[in-house]
């Protein structure tokens, strides 16, 4: 049996997903009319689950009904894709006629605008979708431009922002990069020398690169958290809180996205940004060797070593030289990792006592949430890092196949992929420990 916060979250996720597969349902079964989700009640042991469905302007009940039911098997099937649950419970749709769900829906959908906008996370109406094409119009009819990165940079982040700003450079445009104060050296070059002039005064327009919410930013981009221009990213996640949304889900890194608006803003690549957006791709798919890996990200991996990325420095740079410090923290939370579940879940804590024990900075534990998915048989490996005091964490997901590290990370707050998510804690290490075995209960 679950919890009953465990069940509540189910039902959540169920309606979620239902509501979004609704609209691929082809059968003119289901197509007739408007149709809403309204509730999902799941049982305590997920065999059974019930769909309640409110209904605008149908025709025959009955016959949406079938169609519903013939769709069951489709929408179990994606749903468990979707969510890391042992069982996907068995559908029962319903239809909804009760007073007060029926009142509350058309009194929300009076209150729509007759855009439909939905208030996006930064205020105004939701973000306007735009592809690669789109975006690099949209650049090349404006100038002056401040690129925001995101909060403990990493290799995409950073590649991206300054790949942008070269790019747009090159273009003629006016291009600077916020200084992040998180940055760490192994990431510094990137950015460094697109920092604004201390007699620069204010931009025109503010981009973001590969940050999927607001409070991802860090405190220096306050001023700025409100007038987000453009967003460019790849996570699902992403709150729509800019104006205009770049958003490509399918990417494995935000700098495959970026490559795509560059080619389609000047035609070609400079060798600069190119070594920059292979940094972004390589470092966000460990070198091709994630799952999130797909052949446009290894063709466009090819096309930036054509254009000059010298992809033979920056392999030995980030994945196969280690710093003594490095090897010295691996030793440590290699001896002390921590089996669940038969050896499908690894758990990894590192302390501010190992940190300095080994010596080690932010650019030691770079991506080292994961080591615990390269041993046999984990689905889950889960690292917790003790931050500024014993009662600030931040918690690190990564997965196998069918096990959904975004899902985890959303029982605490956070976010991220399918199988790469992260939050951060507040608690003891002990206790965000015992929080995390049992919520991976519900997942392994």
């Amino acid at each position: 049996m679950f919890s009953t916060n465990r069940i509540s979250r189910i039902n959540e996720d169920i309606q979620r997903e239902i509501a979004a597969l609704l609209r691929d349902v082809k059968d003119p079964r289901v197509k007739q009319g408007m149709l809403s989700v309204t509730a999902v009640d799941t049982t305590a042991d997920l065999q059974h689950a019930k769909v309640y469905i409110s209904v605008y302007g149908a025709g025959s009940e009955k016959e949406l009904m079938k169609g519903l039911k013939s769709a069951s098997g489709y929408f179990r099937y994606e749903i468990g894709k979707a969510l890391s649950i042992r069982h996907i419970p068995e559908l029962h749709f319903v239809i909804d006629s009760s007073i007060e769900r029926g009142a509350r829906i058309n009194s929300i959908l009076g209150e729509l605008p007759e855009t439909q906008d939905v208030v996006r996370e930064s205020g105004g109406p939701a973000s306007r979708i735009i592809d690669a094409a789109e975006t690099a119009k949209w650049l090349d009819g404006r100038d002056n431009f401040l690129i925001l990165t995101h909060r403990r940079p990493d290799g995409d982040t950073t590649g991206c922002a300054g790949a942008l700003a070269q790019g747009l450079r090159e273009h003629g445009k006016t291009a600077f990069v916020l200084p992040n104060p998180e940055i760490t050296p192994r990431y510094l070059r990137f950015i460094e020398d697109y920092y604004p002039p201390a007699q620069w005064g204010e931009p025109d327009y503010v981009i973001s690169v590969d940050t999927a919410s607001l409070e991802l930013l860090n405190d220096n981009a306050g001023e700025y958290k409100g007038r987000i221009s453009l967003c460019i990213d790849h996570h699902s996640s992403n709150t729509r809180y800019a104006e205009q949304l770049c958003l490509d889900t399918s990417c494995a890194a935000c700098g495959e996205i970026v490559y795509g608006i560059l080619m389609n803003l000047s035609g070609g690549i400079g060798a600069r940004a190119a070594e920059y957006l292979y940094t972004a791709v390589a470092t966000d798919t460990g070198c091709f060797s994630y799952a999130n890996t797909t052949g446009d990200t290894l063709r466009i991996a090819s096309l930036l070593v054509e254009s000059g990325a010298p992809h033979r420095a920056l392999n030995k740079e980030f994945f196969r030289t280690k710093t003594q410090a490095r090897v010295k923290i691996e030793s440590m939370i290699l001896t002390g990792i921590e089996y669940c579940f038969g050896g499908a879940a690894a758990i990894v804590i590192i302390t501010r006592e190992m940190m300095a024990g080994a010596g080690a900075d932010e650019d030691d534990v770079d991506d080292i949430s994961s080591l615990p998915c390269i041993i046999a048989g984990v689905r889950a490996g889960i690292t917790i890092r003790e931050m500024a005091s014993e009662f600030d964490c931040k918690g690190s997901v990564r997965t196998t196949p069918g096990v959904d590290a975004g899902a985890i990370a959303a029982c605490f707050g956070g976010g991220g992929h399918a199988m790469a998510a992260g939050v951060t804690y507040k608690g003891t290490v002990a206790e965000v420990r015992d929080r995390i075995i049992e919520e991976l209960a519900g997942f392994l």
